[in-house]
């Protein structure tokens, strides 16, 4: 029986966690990159920079000759099943470095089971991928061929270019295992031996030139991609070509190389640098059961075991990926509250040398507390991996978890026929292709995709969309007195050039900002905003409020969802019902105005805008309708409060309405220059100039008068 230990034993590490994998598994696309993927496997395309070429391209292969299931689950069946390899081969390497096969087992389902692996393990991602060739070139080192340890630590490198640095370490190791073989000693002495054994700082010449080559083939998946990038596929990021754009593209200078984002508002600090620090290492603490990582340094310590080569070439390993990987991940605060990314997926690739010291820190302790017995750790580890286990099933079980599909069908829907939809959500950009391509919907409907200022993908997929004249005016007329950036500059061209296409902007948080300098131009519509040519054309209010009635996800909250880009997108449907709100407030629709900010004040809890908004408008409600009541009391102080509700509104003629009737009681300062303001908003330029002079007559020092005038003399 003995004899077949290692096989259950293997057995299970790699079924336990594939059946827990096939459990929670994604059924379709989720946030950030699968609905990318997916897309670039079924049509060998370039993903987004460094592009991954050999990840897609076993993508291509294994979901054209998989008979199962829809191309999305094929590709998130891809991730469980790299998985579930990485956990089999961290438990044959902890094996190989003498850790018994339980605790092999066990401490290798840690990993299973350990929140960020698992959640990069349920859907399309490149980062399962990552651990598993990381792990398969340990397993190599520590199996002793080094030809296959340099060819995995190769294709790892062309993908991740960080692991490049373990090439000198592993050939540090294997010199120092050749230098202490008696057998690898060559005696004969003709000048090819002479160049082929020549040492140099311990290190034998010819063995450098094989390990390189072995190195180098693993770069094949690169070559591939820069042959598919010629020939213009179907997902084409960046649309590169010729050499040059093809370093432009794996040196990630769209993205501001070797840091994460190419960002003026992100940038590096060693604060940010030590935040980052303590945020791994609490994660290593609390992600592996708490003592196990502390048994690692008394593990080093205790009887010399920082000697052993296997550990410092764990240890160099492990400080060289994290140090390095965390400084190029310190353009983001990680404690900030409105940091976008999951950053844990980056630390992925440094937990198998931690895991391997893990292990063989555990089984010294076993060997010296225990004499090798190793029932109460196993009952330990056991117990471990069972309560990661139980606490994070609910929140990674994604087998039911259609929220990001719905979103996009939700969105889609709504877009008529010929129309342009513009995002600048990765996640809705690639899930609205996806439907698209692969399922056949929305063909009437042009997609642009703005990820940043450098970015001109949508030149390359649309050209017609680019080739017309700006119009000029338009453009003015929205920019105004306003600075507005290269990537809005951009995005404002484009709507320039096309008058004649219905142009909708997806909503979001996010967006609300981006886009603001488009002002009046921009009116709700369902989901998007619709850009608006006339400004004062009043819009269908109850075509836009039907829009949101009936969505697949009308009634998901922030907080039903543990994934931070799905908490984020869930604040699309937030800002829909809020601007759709604000609209039906302009025109005097109060309790439907009330019901759409409730709305969105239940999907995320504790926005103060949102709670003043309902405050305003449930004040401009309860005096809108008493205008002649208090313009017979001269109660020019409520209705003045009246006039600034509706101007917040923008309903301009209802503001400029009631702003006459406060003059009609007192000749302010303040009441000409709000009563201009109105007029400035409805376009009667000349009449507001005039009642601007007005206030400045009777205050000179009115700064918000010299303000409107500055504003109109710029128009």
């Amino acid at each position: 029986m003995k004899k077949y230990l290692p096989y259950l034993f293997g057995a299970l590490a790699f079924i336990l966690p594939l059946g827990l994998y096939l459990k929670t598994l994604s059924p379709t696309y989720i946030p950030v990159d699968s609905a990318e993927f997916t897309l670039c496997m079924h049509y060998w395309g370039m993903c987004h920079p460094p592009g991954f070429g050999f990840y897609v391209f076993l993508g291509k292969v294994f979901t054209t000759v998989f008979p199962w299931g829809q191309l999305i689950y094929k590709a998130n069946l891809l991730s469980a099943l790299y998985a579930s390899g990485t956990v089999l081969v961290l438990f044959l390497t902890l094996v190989k470095v003498q850790v018994k096969y339980p605790v092999a087992l066990l401490i290798s389902l840690m990993l299973a089971v350990s929140a960020a692996f698992w959640e990069y393990s349920i859907s399309a991602d490149v980062f399962s991928f990552a651990t598993f060739l990381v792990a398969l070139s340990f397993l190599f080192v520590f199996t002793k061929k080094p030809f296959w340890a340099f060819l995995a630590l190769g294709f790892s490198a062309s993908h991740f270019y960080i692991t490049v640095m373990l090439a000198p370490l592993f050939a540090w190791y294997f010199s120092s295992l050749i230098i202490a073989s008696e057998e690898r000693q060559n005696s004969r002495t003709n000048l090819i031996n002479q160049v082929w054994n020549f040492r140099w700082s311990g290190f034998r010449f010819g063995d450098l030139v094989v390990w390189a080559i072995f190195f180098a083939l693993g770069f094949v998946g690169q070559v591939m991609m820069f042959v598919r990038m010629q020939q213009d596929p179907v997902i084409n990021w960046g649309h590169a070509k010729g050499i040059a754009g093809y370093l432009y593209y794996v040196r990630r200078q769209e993205f501001g190389s070797i840091f994460l984002i190419k960002n003026p508002v992100l940038t590096f600090s060693l604060i940010k640098y030590f935040k980052h620090i303590y945020v791994y290492l609490q994660g290593i603490v609390i992600g592996f059961g708490v003592v196990l990582p502390i048994l690692v340094p008394l593990g080093l310590v205790k009887e010399g075991l920082w000697k052993d080569k296997r550990v410092i070439l764990l240890v160099s390993s492990w400080l060289m990926i994290v140090l390095v990987q965390l400084f190029l991940l310190s353009t983001i605060d990680p404690l900030g509250a409105g940091n976008p990314f999951q950053i844990n997926k980056f630390y992925l690739v440094s937990y198998i040398p931690v895991l391997i010291l893990v292990g063989m820190a555990t089984q010294k302790f076993v060997d010296w507390f225990f004499d090798g017995e190793t029932m109460y750790v196993n009952l330990l580890l056991s117990a471990i991996v069972a309560v990661y286990l139980l606490s994070s099933f609910k929140s990674h079980n994604l087998s039911g978890n259609y929220f990001s599909k719905n979103m996009v069908l939700d969105a889609m829907e709504q877009l008529p026929s010929g129309s342009i939809g513009i995002t600048v959500s990765h996640v809705f950009y690639f899930g609205g292709l996806y439907e698209q391509k692969i399922d056949g919907k929305f063909d009437g409907v042009t997609l642009l995709y703005f990820p940043n200022e450098y970015n001109r993908d949508n030149e390359g997929y649309h050209p017609e969309l680019f080739s017309g004249k700006v119009d000029e005016d338009f453009v003015a007329k929205v920019r105004g007195t306003n600075e507005i950036g290269n990537a809005e500059n951009y995005i404002l061209s484009v709507i320039a050039r096309n008058p004649g296409r219905d142009i909708y902007i997806l909503q979001g948080s996010f967006e609300e900002g981006f886009f603001r300098y488009l002002g009046q131009y921009k009116v709700p519509y369902g989901l998007w905003w619709r850009v608006v040519r006339n400004p004062q054309e009043k819009p269908d209010l109850d075509k836009i409020v039907g829009l949101l009635e009936g969505l697949r996800n009308g009634t998901v909250l922030y907080n039903d969802f543990h994934f931070k880009q799905q908490q984020m997108d869930t604040m699309l449907y937030a800002v829909s019902y809020n601007s759709t709100g604000v609209l039906a407030a302009k025109y005097g629709q109060w309790d439907k105005a009330i019901g759409l900010l409730e709305k969105s004040d239940k999907i995320k809890p504790g926005n103060s805008s949102v709670k003043a908004e309902i405050d305003l408008v449930s004040k401009v409600r309860d005096l809108w309708g008493q205008e002649e009541q208090l313009l017979g009391q001269k109660d020019a102080e409520r209705l003045s409060d009246l006039g600034n509700g509706l101007f917040n509104l923008g309903n301009f003629e209802g503001c400029a309405r009631v702003f006459r009737d406060v003059l009609k009681i007192e000749q302010k300062a303040i009441g000409y220059n709000n009563y201009a303001s109105c007029l400035a908003s409805l376009g009667n330029l000349s009449e507001a100039r005039e009642n601007y002079q007005k206030a400045l007559t009777i205050d000179p020092n009115l700064d918000l008068a010299k303000q409107g005038l500055e504003h109109l003399d710029s128009r």
